[in-house]
């Protein structure tokens, strides 16, 4: 899966969670700041891993497309 492939399923997943009622504004920013936020916590835990370069990068790569 490609870090664009990625990161549309992650927003989409969170997207649905968070988009519960059609009222609620903002639920697009929301998604994606909620898949940032789990991007961010990846990325950190890979960075103390020795052999995380490739795994890492990859994250890197969906975190940008987000």
């Amino acid at each position: 899966m490609t870090p664009k492939e990625k990161a549309k399923e992650l927003f989409d997943r969170f997207y649905d969670d968070v988009n519960f009622s059609e009222c609620y504004q903002g639920s697009k920013e929301s998604s994606s700041q909620c898949a940032l936020i789990c991007v961010d916590e990846i990325i950190s835990l890979l960075g103390t891993m020795q052999q995380g370069n490739l795994i890492l990068s990859y994250w890197l790569d969906v975190k940008q497309e987000l």
